[in-house]
């Protein structure tokens, strides 16, 4: 268990450094961490069944692709294993999250998801036509609504046995 501890964060920050830096062409490392993180997780069950979470993250991703705020070399096919990889923190190094009032949750998603995506442009895993502030604003706008909803959907599941 304490090894796990360790594991689990530190690998959600490797998977994100090989997806952001390495695209789709790094995506074994997500892979076999995601692989290890189900093989050594005490959480098997809850962590399968959380998963139903990332189509949202994904949509939204995909919407902000349509209407041209990101723009990708190639589909992002490592954007998707980032998402399993947030989503499973849920239950593990952002459980503290759930605990939180809305506000707090609000401000923490705006701040934190705008930051991890502004990295990601500044790092050139993704292109913003419409510019820094703009593209940083509406992320932190919808992050601001997204992360509150994550939880809650992540609590929502373990209420009803689902995870």
């Amino acid at each position: 268990m304490n090894t796990w501890r360790w594991f689990q964060p530190i690998s959600f920050q490797v998977i994100w450094l090989a997806c952001v830096l390495g695209g789709n062409e790094w995506l074994f490392i997500p892979g076999l961490i995601l692989v290890a993180h189900f093989i050594l997780t005490p959480s098997f069950k809850n962590d399968l069944q959380i998963l139903p979470l990332i189509f949202l993250g994904c949509a939204l991703d995909v919407f902000f692709t349509q209407i041209g705020l990101f723009v990708f070399d190639v589909f992002p096919f490592w954007l998707m294993m980032l998402w399993v990889a947030f989503v499973l923190n849920f239950g593990h190094s952002l459980g503290f999250l759930r605990r939180l009032k809305l506000p707090w949750l609000m401000i923490i998603g705006a701040i934190g998801g705008s930051y991890a995506y502004w990295i990601s442009w500044q790092l050139g895993a993704v292109t913003w036509p419409y510019g820094p502030i703009l593209s940083t604003s509406v992320i932190a706008i919808t992050w601001s609504i997204l992360l509150p909803i994550l939880v809650r959907g992540d609590l929502y599941f373990r209420r009803l046995g689902y995870a």
